[in-house]
This record gives C-alpha cells, structure tokens and sequence, in this order.
C-alpha cells in the first residue's frame, strides 16, 4: 500500500472519528452523562454505581454497554458476509440505525448499536491499526510516534497522521453539541446524512484493504 493511501486511509477514518463524535456529542448531551460511543467511559460509571450501590443506574449503564457489544458482533457479522462491500454494508446499516433514533426522538439504543458496528467499517489504514469510536489507542500511537522521533528512531513526519482519528472526533463532538444545543434531538439527522454520503463513497471508492 503507497504512502498516499496510507495518508488517505488516515483521512478517511478521521472523517469515520468525526462521525462517531457528532453522535457521542449528542447522545451525551441526550443521556445528561452518559456515552453511547465511548465504551472505557460507561465501564468505569458502571463500576463506579456498582460500588455506590446504586443498581437502577448500574442496570441503565450496562444495558449500553451490551447494546453497544451487539452492534459491533453484528457490523462484525455484516463485514464479513459482504467482503469487499463491507464498508458500504455497515455504513448502511449505521445510517439505518441512526435514523430510527431521529424517529423515534432519540432513543438510545439504536445510536449505541450503530456506533458499535460501525467498528466494522474500517480496521487500518495500511499496516496502521485505525480506532473509529474511541481514541485512547490513537492518543498512544501518537504519543509513541512522537517518542521515537525524539529518539530519532524515525524520521518525517508520517507519525503526525496517526492523530487524524483524535483530530476528526474533536470536530464532531464539537459540531455535535453545537447542533444539539440548537436544534435538540433532530440533530442526528447529521451523521445520518453523513454516514450515507460515506457509505455512497465507499461504494464509488471501494478498497478491500481497509478491512
């Protein structure tokens, strides 16, 4: 794979990052707290109302939790039956998702399966591993991209595009919440149109490599 789909994979799952940050925005926003994307998050809330002995709130968080793993087992699912389709298959299947929660004023089932699945679309970006709905491992790529170049251990500046992922998920958050501010729960009515012009692309643009 050439540096320049390395790069545009890069770009592409930044855009993926973005998507899953309009909808964490919103759905934060929404569940006063909560994630419907960001997994380590909801773990430690679920622990933490465990530990409070609080079970009402413990069952409400772990219930995302379990929405959130049957979305990714069935984008996982989606991927593997499509191939070469698979990105446009999931991002279909994310769309779908998410405008049922538009219609049915921001349920928050729907927005968590589609966030889990959409793990499926895209796994790198050519030797790189990429995270579309979490961004700890980006921020350790990164971070360890850095050490090596003050070591020299590389030279460049690839390294700086491992942070695309970070980068795209700041700017969806941002553009979710704005969104969510102004208009409420229409506002998923964004990454619904977002995901499907993606998944239009990646019909248009098909590379099998980003599995």
């Amino acid at each position: 794979m050439t540096e320049t789909s390395v790069a545009r994979g890069l770009v592409l799952a930044g855009v993926f990052a973005a998507l899953a940050g309009i909808v964490d925005a919103i759905g934060f926003l929404h569940l006063k707290g909560l994630f419907v994307s960001f997994m380590s998050g909801n773990s430690t809330q679920f622990a933490a109302a465990l530990g409070q002995g609080n079970s009402a709130e413990g069952v409400a968080i772990g219930e995302l939790i379990a929405f959130f793993v049957l979305g990714a087992a069935s984008g996982q699912v989606i991927a593997g039956c499509t191939e070469r389709w698979h990105m446009a298959s999931v991002l279909v299947g994310v769309a779908i998702l998410l405008a049922i929660a538009a219609v049915l004023a921001g349920t928050a089932a729907p927005m968590v399966i589609a966030m889990g699945g959409l793990n499926a679309a895209m796994h790198r970006a050519g030797n790189i591993p990429v995270s579309l709905t979490f961004v700890t491992g980006v921020l350790v790529r990164f971070g360890q991209g850095l050490g090596d170049f003050l070591i020299r251990r590389v030279t460049g500046w690839n390294w700086v595009g491992k942070a695309s992922p970070w980068a795209g998920m700041i700017i969806g958050a941002t553009i979710g919440s704005v969104a969510y501010t102004r208009v409420g729960e229409a506002a998923i009515w964004i990454p619904v149109s977002l995901a499907g012009l993606l998944a239009i692309y990646s019909m248009v643009v098909p590379e099998v490599d980003r599995q």
